[in-house]
């Protein structure tokens, strides 16, 4: 039997340098995000997420493979 249900679509943004809270919808009342706020009006906004390492390569690395870094 086939499954009809449609799997949600998910787009992850990440840009270097640019923490969560410097967009517009966000609250940050120096910058002007208009397209960034229109994807988070229709879709959600991970406001309290956590990245597992501050640099963006370990942790782009560690997203797409599930692994966490490791120093070691």
């Amino acid at each position: 039997m086939k499954n009809n249900k449609r799997k949600p679509n998910m787009l992850w943004i990440m840009s270097d340098q640019q923490p969560g809270y410097m967009l517009s919808c966000n609250g940050d009342i120096n910058l002007n995000t208009p397209n960034l706020d229109t994807l988070s009006a229709y879709g959600l906004n991970f406001q309290r997420a956590v990245g597992g390492f501050p640099l963006c390569c370990p942790f782009r690395g560690s997203m797409l493979t599930s692994v966490y870094y490791n120093e070691a």
